[in-house]
């Protein structure tokens, strides 16, 4: 869904939703493992990072913890807040599609749940393409559209936040955005499993089909084959500037 408001309306309603901000949940956490573990196959000495797109700053902080890290985000509010909560990193007030941090100031950059706010995703990706070296990884999570359109509507409303953009897209259209913005995927996966409801979500996530596999022990490595296969509610992408 995309909204007509403007960029200053957009800024009204992040300044409303980061000021109510406590903490992140269980599906924040599960996706901060796959950034952790991404950054950890990285295998940099203290990286420079930039959160694009970091909300109230809570992973920007926890991101700090291993190499410089800068946040950027949209709200001026949301950065106050978190200036005033995590001192120990450094938040950067500005339009995620225009901001110019200047050529490959960073070895990583990660995108947590924006690419999917975001009209002009190309220019969003310029920009986290321009702020890393060549060579600098990009580490990605955003909703998976193939599993979002199987999901039941009233069921998608009760969980997802409706933002003033929603924009989701699924793996292929994300790999050409990449590609097209000057990055080579490397590595693939999705997080949280069971949301589709519908067509083969349906069978795949079965209660009897579950009981089975737990039975025998295998429901671990079917959920593990098909999160592989994108059939989690999130898309997981590590990808290298070109």
């Amino acid at each position: 869904m995309t909204s007509l408001l403007s960029l200053s309306d957009q800024v009204k309603y992040y300044d409303r939703r980061w000021s109510n901000f406590d903490y992140a949940n269980l599906y924040c956490l599960e996706r901060s493992v796959f950034i952790l573990d991404a950054l950890r196959a990285g295998n940099m000495n203290y990286p420079r990072i930039c959160d694009l797109g970091c909300g109230a700053g809570w992973l920007t902080n926890i991101l700090n913890s291993f190499g410089p890290t800068v946040g950027v985000e949209l709200s001026p509010r949301a950065v106050e807040q978190a200036r005033e909560r995590y001192p120990g990193a450094e938040f950067v007030c500005a339009d995620a599609t225009k901001w110019d941090p200047g050529q490959g100031q960073f070895d990583v950059v990660v995108s947590q749940e924006v690419l999917e706010h975001i009209i002009d995703k190309a220019a969003y990706l310029r920009i986290a393409r321009r702020s890393l070296k060549t060579g600098g990884t990009l580490i990605m999570t955003t909703p998976n559209l193939k599993v979002l359109d199987a999901i039941p509507e009233l069921e998608r409303k009760a969980v997802w936040e409706t933002q003033p953009v929603e924009l989701p897209v699924d793996r292929n259209r994300l790999t050409v955005l990449l590609a097209e913005s000057g990055f080579e995927v490397i590595r693939t996966s999705s997080a949280v499993w069971g949301a589709g409801r519908k067509g083969i979500h349906r069978l795949v996530n079965s209660t009897k089909l579950q009981k089975f596999l737990n039975a025998v022990r295998l429901n671990a490595y079917w959920q593990k084959m098909f999160l592989k296969r994108d059939f989690g509610a999130y898309l997981l992408t590590v990808a290298k500037a070109r």
